[in-house]
């Protein structure tokens, strides 16, 4: 069952979706897995005028999220025309990497050929974060039709579609069926052990407060499987996905040492 929760607009200390400008970046390609030129000590990404900050608390949160992937989509018209509607960013608690330690020391192209990275990172414990800020308005209607359609459609081939996410389908159709997203508005959907949370905002700021909840963690982590899959909606988030992971997975070591006695991990 969905949930609401009062929305408040508030902290800009972690800046989002300002004011949009040409694109400094143009649609799949990223320099330096993202950052864009001059940008590199302040370790902001910029994609189509957004910029993206390196770490983000996620609506409700105290605890930062940090980026792991941002890319452009696009709608190809006849005559190979190209519509670029939204930026996607995707971030993630640290914590979920320390789950993948199996998949250490592999290349971008390495994790993202195999069908089962994703999935693991889907399903390891810890809350992940999808922003979809608009460059081109939509009606809210119109945004969850198609990215409504497509969750259903991975939820059924993945054999995970049943009652519970039919009704999570209807209620998230149901919380975007009054809204409105103009540019330079970004929708926040945040993957907790309570479902799928979502907030909206109008300006630079970051909700404090989730708006909505639908209760379905299945629903809201394959939503944000649709952006990052093989089939994904913008391959330009999925390879800045997969060079970030390797990263971090590089980096990052899940083995616990001992320090004056004391198991740590670094």
């Amino acid at each position: 069952m969905a949930s609401k929760v009062a929305a408040r607009t508030g902290h800009t200390d972690h800046e989002q979706a300002g004011p949009l400008k040409p694109a400094s970046v143009q649609a799949g390609t990223l320099v330096g897995n993202g950052v864009a030129p001059g940008e590199a000590e302040a370790g902001l990404t910029t994609v189509e005028g957004v910029k993206l900050s390196p770490t983000l608390r996620a609506p409700g949160s105290a605890k930062e999220m940090t980026l792991i992937g941002g890319g452009v989509r696009g709608v190809r018209l006849p005559h190979g025309v190209e519509l670029k509607v939204t930026v996607l960013a995707i971030y993630t608690d640290l914590g979920v990497v320390d789950h993948l330690a199996q998949y250490r020391g592999r290349s971008a192209e390495e994790l993202l050929s195999d069908d089962q990275f994703l999935q693991a990172f889907l399903e390891a414990p810890g809350d992940f974060l999808a922003r979809v800020t608009f460059l081109l308005p939509l009606s809210g209607a119109d945004y969850a039709g198609k990215s409504g359609d497509n969750t259903e459609a991975d939820l059924k081939e993945s054999n995970k579609w049943g009652e519970a996410e039919e009704l999570a389908l209807k209620e998230y159709r149901d919380y975007f069926k009054t809204k409105n997203c103009p540019p330079g508005s970004s929708v926040y959907f945040t993957v907790t052990k309570s479902g799928l949370e979502i907030s909206q905002s109008f300006d630079a700021s970051v909700p404090k407060e989730a708006e909505f909840v639908v209760s379905s963690v299945a629903f809201g982590a394959s939503l944000v499987g649709t952006m990052l899959s093989v089939k994904g909606v913008s391959p330009q988030l999925r390879a800045t996905f997969g060079g970030k992971m390797a990263s971090l997975l590089q980096k990052r070591d899940p083995t616990p040492k001992l320090e004056n006695g004391t198991a740590t991990a670094t």
